[in-house]
Parts: structure tokens; C-alpha cells; sequence
């Protein structure tokens, strides 16, 4: 394998369409890191789960936090309040922040605490893994010199910085196996960007040329998906490479094995 680069951040996202939590090292199960988009916001009324891309009456969601500790996720507001994900204070303080009325639901069965949520769909299932590399933000950078392109836009999981600074070049890397030391992936498929990129959040405006700039240059792709061959885990400063999938066999290949 060819040494490629350094793991330069970690997230993690408690609550779908929430900010994260920057972490200095996570386990990577089967299904990504470990407390991971388990939990979502959604409208009681109508079941629907929080899409801040689609409609503009869930872009307060971008302005929420989450993390997770020992006794569960919580979910941060502006005023630098803190609350568990199960706590009965949250709904209106939910409710005041959005204009109306906004529960939290589950994924999936989870602790004693959080098991009395209500599960809903996951909305968010697309692969264990997302990948954004530094060189792409730094290309974005040129083709968008106003905007502020900062990751938190894009909501990877692991952020890379690499020995070489071409151009979007994890988008080169599929089907590739990724090794983090004891954690193994598999590049899956490039990483199709929706709204999310554009709309502002702490710290950043809202700035539609992010998008139309990867639709133009980088065939509306930014970062890429994993899935985990591997689990294992994973910390900040850890080098990564990456091997190529095996060729495939030639007919001279096939006619001398028949």
C-alpha cells in the first residue's frame, strides 16, 4: 500500500443535520463511528424527519449542536444551553428555537435512557463512512475565493490531508481500500452534494457558488463514502493508505486458467 496521508480531523454527529463534535480518536464499527447520526429531529404532526436542504423551515437546525458522552447524546443551543436527547425540557426549547412544535426521535434501539424516543426513518443511511480530503477544500477555495469553505459545510467524518495536493483526488479513489492503521475501508462511491453546502450556519454565510461551483467543476461531487472492510479505531495524526482493487484478469490471464 502507498503511504497517502494523515487523518488531520475526526467527527462525529450525534443528531442528523446538527453541528458535531471534533474528536481526537472514535471506534469505527460496521456501521460508522461509534455514536453516529442516531438520533433526528422531526415534525410530530407529521412524522416527517428535519431536511434543512429542502425545506427552509428546518435551516434553524444548522445553528443546534450535538455531542455525545458518557451518559448519552445532548443536543447544544445558542444560548449555551445543553440537554439530553431524552430529556423532557428539550421539546420546548425545541419548539422555541424552530417556531414549531419539534421532537427528537431514534434510528434505532439504543440505551435505556434514549429507548423511550420515538424510532423513525433514517433518513441519513447512505454509507458508514464520509471522506472529504484537504486538497478539495483548498481547490474549492480557488474556485470560490469570497466564500468561506470550511468543513463543517460538508459534515465529513474523517478529514485527510494528503502527501500530494491534486485536485479532487479522492474522487480517483473508488472502489480503492483505505487503511487506517487497524481500521480498513473501502472507497464506495463519490459523494453527491445537495443544499446543505450553501446555507449559512455559525460562522458562515450562506453562499449558493459553493454548489454551483461543484456541480460545474466537480460533477456536483465533493468527498467520498466508505464502507468499513475492517472495524477498528482511528485517531488524529494517524497515517493512511491507500492500495488499489486487484486488476482485472487479462484473456491471456483467463485462457491460461481454463
Amino acid at each position: 500500500m502507498e503511504t497517502t496521508g494523515t487523518v488531520k480531523e475526526i467527527w462525529r454527529y450525534p443528531v442528523s443535520s446538527l453541528g458535531g463534535e471534533m474528536c481526537m480518536d472514535v471506534f469505527v464499527g460496521d456501521t460508522g463511528v461509534e455514536g453516529d447520526r442516531q438520533f433526528a429531529l422531526f415534525d410530530p404532526a407529521s412524522g416527517k424527519v428535519a431536511a434543512p436542504e429542502k425545506e427552509a423551515r428546518w435551516r434553524p437546525a444548522l445553528f443546534l449542536s450535538s455531542a455525545r458522552e458518557a451518559t448519552g447524546a445532548r443536543i447544544g443551543f445558542p444560548d449555551g444551553a445543553w440537554l439530553h436527547v431524552a430529556d423532557p425540557l428539550i421539546l420546548p426549547m425545541l419548539s422555541d428555537h424552530f417556531g414549531f412544535d419539534v421532537a427528537v426521535g431514534r434510528y434505532k434501539d439504543l440505551d435505556g435512557q434514549s429507548a423511550a424516543l420515538p424510532q423513525i426513518e433514517n433518513r441519513y443511511n447512505v454509507a458508514p463512512i464520509h471522506l472529504v480530503t484537504a486538497a478539495s477544500m483548498k481547490k474549492l477555495k480557488t474556485l470560490v475565493p469570497d466564500a468561506k469553505i470550511d468543513r463543517r459545510r460538508f459534515r465529513p467524518n474523517i478529514l485527510v490531508e494528503g502527501k500530494t495536493e491534486a485536485d479532487f483526488a479522492e474522487m480517483g479513489w473508488i472502489d480503492e481500500t483505505l487503511s487506517f492503521g487497524g481500521l480498513l475501508c473501502k472507497v464506495s462511491e463519490q459523494a453527491k452534494r445537495c443544499g446543505m453546502t450553501l446555507i449559512a450556519q455559525p460562522g458562515l454565510d450562506e453562499k449558493a457558488e459553493i454548489l454551483r461551483s461543484i456541480v460545474r467543476h466537480a460533477s456536483r461531487s465533493f468527498g467520498v463514502y466508505c464502507d468499513i472492510l475492517k472495524p477498528g479505531k482511528v485517531r488524529v495524526g494517524t497515517a493512511f493508505s491507500r492500495c488499489s482493487p486487484p486488476a482485472s484478469p487479462t484473456r491471456n490471464d483467463q485462457a491460461a486458467r481454463s
